[in-house]
């Protein structure tokens, strides 16, 4: 790294703290890093080389550097003199300089350039519009070789503005007359501040303390052209990123030391950037930001004393606020809660009456004090008064005996899961009278998640229960009388109607054989074949109505005839295996389960579009599963149909007679597998 200054040049400098910290992060290995100070800036072209082309070659006697970043344009220029006699195959970066310092022409392959474009008519513009009624521009510069080529660029840019502004250029003398002058500056004076090096006296300065001293004595705004000068006594304006500068000027680096070719890579001059301003310069000069671009940005704004201190002001408002809105609040709530109270004491009165009359009763049981407090309902003998607290066990002493273990069951349940009890059981009365209870609660849990109390309501559904038991026995007459009349029918159509069928039909064939006319014979054998036709289909439907083969055999023979039967008729390959040693079951189950089975075959073939199924009975803990799977399109059992299913109710219906239950497992394009369980019964009754 080829600085051009040594470290009094601000711009420089900054530029180098930048990109040292870029270039770490850019390369993905550790990087040795050179940087030397040619303070050949201060002089003319050529005019100090030699030596430091001596150091150069000193400090890398046998191996050249990898890469070479020059950092404005003297160090760019003396890379150039000196470049076949230094390092004439190390890759160089012309970085940090204007990109009218050297022309594209004038570089290598092995050479590329991260430009500035410092457009000085873009800052004198900037004083204009930042300050309308400015008269006199003071230009402070320095008076190095690089400065006065500044200053003579500045005074071709100027001509434009010189009928209208004044410029007084300070350049020609020393930094401490520069400080008397900006001093003294006539009224509606702006400062420009370009870089001061070294004055006319030869005395070399810092570039902050000189804008420190300046804007310490000046009595006009100074503005200049680098962002890190905002915040240090410029108004601002648009101005040059000096990080943005070393951010592509280490990118670049690390494209080159990752085999790039210099040659190859094209970086557009960085220009100006958005325009900033120091919001305390603004104030102090009495500029208005309504006068600033639409686009600008304002740093460094101060608080006012509303945004510093507006919470304690709101607060200590609120507060005031809020004592009367709560001395107010507690005078309506008294008259609010007289109300209420005498609202809830009608309410309790009226909830009291609709409890009785629909026979329902509230508790609660507070479970770390095994306490029960219950309302006062009464559903027939007094026996769920409960004028003080009880222990659970002795409120629960009415239950049924058979139901006490499902009811403890489902308290323990909504104890130790999810909080909510739902359940329903028998309750004895002293005159023996069953009644049906149903009971819904929630469990209350404390902050460390265990069970509070339980509040629950329970009502009677005797009425309902009965009606329940009623329907289900009128639909099992309706399914038995069903079957005996389906039975009654099989065995008309078997045992009379077929054998007819099969009597024509030998008539025909003996009548075919004694006609000698071929015309005739051929009509007669027709006949004797529909007749045939017609006594197999009449058979069929007979085994349909009711198959002989479940009352001769057992359900594993006729479900096994089943399908083979579906098998055939359908096309659809169909299994059927039993799993475990089955016995045969009653009569009743065999019909319910046998009926399942075609149900659930008939829906394979209407909807399923399956190409197998299987069928499979096996035994299970107390009692008998069937399951019949297909591989069909199967569908979403939750999804609400456009109408009822007949045969899934049909099915369910059946079930519920022996005590059974339907499972439906199925999936859009996963098959449908349905599951019929029922319970055996000791001794085998369903």
């Amino acid at each position: 790294m080829l600085h051009s200054f040594g470290w009094n040049f601000q711009a420089e400098d900054v530029f180098g703290d930048f990109l040292r910290t870029d270039l770490a992060e850019k390369s993905p290995y550790p990087l040795d890093r050179y940087e030397v100070l040619l303070e050949i800036a201060r002089f003319s072209d050529g005019e100090r080389d030699e030596a430091f082309v001596d150091y150069l070659r000193a400090l890398f006697p046998t191996h050249p550097p990898d890469l070479i970043v020059t950092m404005i344009s003297p160090a760019a220029r003396f890379i150039q003199r000196h470049r076949q006699d230094l390092f004439p195959s190390t890759p160089v970066i012309f970085g940090a300089l204007d990109a009218r310092a050297i022309g594209d022409g004038a570089l290598t392959a092995n050479d590329t350039m991260v430009a500035v474009s410092i457009d000085q008519r873009a800052f004198i513009e900037n004083i204009l519009r930042t300050l309308p009624g400015t008269t006199t521009v003071a230009v402070v510069a320095g008076d190095a070789p690089i400065e006065r080529f500044w200053v003579k660029e500045l005074h071709r840019v100027i001509q434009p503005f010189e009928n209208r502004i004044n410029f007084i250029f300070l350049n020609e003398l020393s930094f401490g007359d520069m400080l008397t002058r900006v001093a003294a500056l006539p009224p509606r004076s702006a400062i420009y501040f370009g870089d001061l090096i070294v004055d006319a006296q030869g005395i070399p300065h810092r570039q902050e303390e000189v804008l420190s001293r300046l804007h310490a004595v000046a009595n006009a705004p100074i503005f200049s052209q680098y962002d890190y000068q905002l915040g240090g006594g410029i108004v601002g304006g648009p101005l040059l990123s000096i990080h943005a500068l070393s951010r592509k000027t280490a990118e670049v680096a690390a494209r080159i030391l990752a085999g790039a070719s210099p040659g190859d890579i094209k970086t557009p001059p960085q220009k100006l950037g958005e325009p900033e301003f120091d919001w305390r310069e603004l104030r102090r000069w009495g500029i208005q930001q309504a006068d600033l671009p639409s686009d600008s940005t304002i740093s460094f704004r101060e608080p006012t004393l509303w945004e510093q201190y507006r919470w304690y002001i709101l607060a200590a408002a609120a507060f005031s606020a809020l004592q009367a809105i709560l001395i107010v609040g507690l005078l309506l709530n008294r008259l609010r809660l007289r109300r209420a109270h005498d609202q809830l004491r009608t309410s309790e009165e009226g909830m009291s009456l609709a409890a009785i009359a629909a026979k329902l009763r509230f508790w609660v049981w507070d479970v770390p004090r095994d306490e029960v407090r219950a309302s006062e309902s009464d559903w027939s003998s007094g026996n769920w008064r409960s004028a003080r607290p009880v222990h659970f066990d002795q409120f629960i002493d009415v239950v049924h005996p058979d139901d006490r273990a499902s009811l403890h069951q489902a308290v323990r349940g909504a104890l130790e899961g999810d909080g909510q009890y739902e359940t329903e059981y028998r309750v004895m009365s002293p005159d023996s009278t069953v009644r049906w209870i149903a009971a819904r609660g929630r469990v209350e849990f404390d902050q460390h998640g265990k069970p509070r109390q339980l509040r629950a309501i329970s009502i009677d559904i005797t009425e309902r229960r009965r009606g329940e038991d009623e329907a289900r026995d009128l639909n099992g007459r309706l399914i038995t009388a069903h079957e005996d009349e389906r039975a009654r029918l099989a065995h008309a159509l078997h045992d009379d109607v077929t054998q007819r069928l099969a009597l024509l039909a030998i008539d025909a064939g003996r009548k075919e054989k004694g006609l000698g006319d071929p015309v005739a014979g051929r009509a007669m054998r027709s006949i004797r074949h529909d007749l045939v036709q017609l006594s197999e289909d009449v058979h069929a439907l007979s085994y349909a109505l009711h198959p002989a083969i479940l009352e001769d055999l057992g359900l594993i023979e006729a479900l096994k005839a089943e399908c083979a039967r579906f098998g055939a008729v359908e096309g659809i390959p169909t299994s059927f295996r039993v799993i475990k040693d089955v016995d045969e079951p009653t009569s009743p189950l065999s019909l319910c389960l046998y009926r399942v089975a075609q149900e659930a075959l008939r829906n394979v073939a209407r909807h399923s579009r399956a190409s197998s199924v299987e069928v499979e009975l096996r035994a299970v803990r107390g009692g008998l599963e069937l399951a019949v799977r297909d591989n069909g399109v199967g569908f979403d059992p939750t999804r609400k149909q456009g109408r009822p299913s007949l045969g899934l109710a049909g099915m369910r219906q059946r079930l519920s007679l022996v005590d059974g239950e339907l499972f439906i497992n199925s999936a859009p394009g996963c098959g449908t597998r349905i599951v019929a369980r029922a319970a055996v019964k000791r001794g085998g009754a369903p």
